[in-house]
């Protein structure tokens, strides 16, 4: 009877698809050059622009390039509180800019952000934009019955089983009982037929204790784990449920991993399909309370750790509302980095536990930090400030979540500071500014999460407070080359090509195939998302016409990568995913 009655439920589904009236935004998308030449002589640089859509805010960047060895760990920015390690960093942030649809010109004079002139290297060069003028709750995305979102945070799962990108991403949460919510994008929002629960059967001595409980992550389609909190017992556990649509989930008793050491709130856990990520800190003790955990799917430990750079006892000691505010957020990119955030707090961290795994030293757990200090999420910045360096205050602004792009531009939702939406951080952290939707009244709690996988459905989707369901903002950001050496890959006769690597994405070998109107020295160099080299295919000369090389990813993280072809003055550059 039970298995007749899903059948039913499916058929009534799929026929209620016919009838739905599709989402389908308008997309904000840029095009700009993969390489751009520059001569370093002071000349102003003209970058073409082209936006598509919708109008643009946008910021352009400069940052160095494969120096993240050479950089190391280093305390930076105003009064050396925004600290990195190991990563490329940013040379120049322009002021914001606003386009319209259409053709324009970036300009940059190749000075630093100081003023001083930038030397001649290699360089990325970003630029991040969203749409300004057009009211997100103006174009609902996600049906209503996802509400409870803005509280919870969303999971957004934009890969199938076999690790490719799908047409239509899907968002997930769980409410404070226990019940998980799945939302195919593009649905019509306003069918509720179409919404997929699954109900965890949270244990009676095992509550959600905190109003935020954990979401889910979708190992793949039917699998999920999730956090159990006992508060009188002050344990924590891991465990694991097959998904059962619209039905209570299938829970493996024999799967879990406990932790009992404290206990305030159970972060994660995030999935790279190598590892289990989680974590919990208690936000509002005294007690020295910030673990992190990375677990195998066995239902094993394979690290366990205290975040030290959370703790700061000098604060409580001086009248703070907590002892070190978090980390009380998870978040992932590309299974390699992970942003763990702190609620009410201004610092966040942008983490690399499989780098910590390679090298079992705990500083190589974290990439940039931006502790404060850098205007943006702080107030407490200014020398004047009888504690300065105090980064949590009875102040705004407030953090809840924050969620990256592809290329590590960071978006925090942001209260307390009047009309503003959300604070925007850089790849390396810096913190660029606060900006506002159109329309943005204040006062709203707002989540916004991030597809950027070349859908139909790309952009930032935001909730709030009073705001029902999702609504959606365009959003896009690049990265491309800025080289002191090589032409514009524009400027290229026909004759020199670069085509998109095959298999795309590669799992974990792929073929990069090129073509060369004439002989001579070539090299194929793999760079990862922030600008370090990570591989040289070759560099040896070469007779005219069209060559192919293997690359094999196994011995780097999953991810987006960047292939450069070169030869003589012609160079492109082309995007990648690498998936195992």
């Amino acid at each position: 009877m039970k298995k007749l009655l899903i059948t039913f439920f499916l058929v009534l589904f799929v026929s209620s698809l016919a009838l739905a009236d599709a989402f389908l935004p308008t997309k904000l998308q840029l095009t700009l050059p993969e390489t751009v030449n520059y001569a370093f002589d002071g000349s102003v640089l003209e970058i073409p622009i082209n936006v598509d859509g919708t109008d643009a805010r946008t910021w352009f960047f400069v940052y160095t390039r494969g120096k993240g060895d050479e950089i190391g760990e280093v305390q930076n920015g105003y009064l050396g509180w925004h600290y990195v390690n190991g990563i490329d960093t940013c040379v120049f942030m322009s002021v914001p800019t606003d386009y319209t649809v259409g053709n324009h010109m970036i300009n940059w004079s190749g000075l630093d952000s100081d003023g001083g002139s930038v030397l001649p290297d290699d360089y990325s060069y970003y630029v991040f934009a969203y749409d300004y003028t057009t009211p997100p709750e103006s174009q609902q995305s996600v049906n209503g019955s996802m509400y409870f979102i803005k509280e919870n945070g969303i999971l957004v799962k934009e890969l199938d089983e076999a690790g490719n990108y799908v047409d239509n991403p899907i968002f997930s949460a769980i409410d404070n009982d226990g019940i998980v919510r799945k939302w195919v994008v593009g649905y019509d929002p306003l069918d509720d037929t179409l919404l997929e629960t699954c109900d965890l059967q949270v244990h009676p001595d095992f509550r959600y204790q905190i109003p935020r409980p954990v979401s889910p992550k979708f190992t793949d389609h039917s699998l999920v784990h999730f956090c159990e909190s006992n508060k009188d017992a002050l344990i924590v556990t891991l465990r694991r449920a097959n998904w059962v649509p619209n039905d209570l989930a299938e829970r493996d008793p024999d799967w879990g991993l406990e932790s009992a050491e404290c206990f305030r709130n159970c972060l994660g856990p995030i999935d790279d399909g190598n590892y289990l990520y989680w974590g919990k800190s208690d936000v509002y003790s005294s007690d020295v309370c910030t673990n992190s955990y990375i677990s195998d799917y066995e239902g094993d430990f394979v690290a366990s750790f205290q975040n030290d750079f959370w703790i700061k006892p000098d604060e409580f000691a001086l009248g703070a509302a907590c002892l070190q505010g978090g980390p009380r957020w998870h978040t992932s990119k590309d299974g390699k980095s992970l942003i763990v955030q702190a609620t009410y707090f201004t610092l966040h961290a942008l983490a690399n536990p499989l780098r910590y795994i390679d090298s079992g030293d705990y500083p190589d757990f974290t990439n940039c930090f931006n502790q404060n200090g850098d205007y943006v999420l702080d107030h407490s910045w200014d020398p004047a400030f009888p504690t300065p360096w105090l980064t949590f205050t009875e102040d705004a602004p407030w953090t809840n979540s924050c969620y990256t792009d592809d290329n590590y531009f960071s978006v925090a939702d942001c209260r307390g500071m009047g009309a503003v939406s959300f604070a925007l951080l850089a790849p390396d952290w810096t913190g660029v500014g606060y900006c506002a939707f159109a329309g943005e009244p204040g006062g709203i709690d707002r989540k916004i999460a991030i597809i950027q996988s070349g859908s139909a459905y790309d952009g930032m989707y935001v909730s709030g407070n009073g705001v029902t369901g999702l609504g959606y903002c365009g959003h896009d950001s690049f990265m491309g080359l800025l080289s002191s050496g090589v032409a514009v890959a524009d400027a290229a006769p026909s004759a020199f090509a670069v085509e998109q690597n095959s298999p795309n994405p590669a799992n974990p070998t792929t073929t990069i195939s090129f073509t060369l109107p004439e002989a001579g020295t070539v090299t194929v160099e793999v760079f990862n998302v922030a600008g370090q080299k990570v591989d040289t295919l070759v560099n040896d000369f070469m007779d005219s016409g069209k060559h192919s090389l293997v690359w094999d990813g196994s011995t780097v993280s999953t991810g987006v990568y960047f292939y450069t072809v070169t030869s003589n003055e012609f160079s492109k550059t082309m995007k990648m995913t690498l998936l195992k």
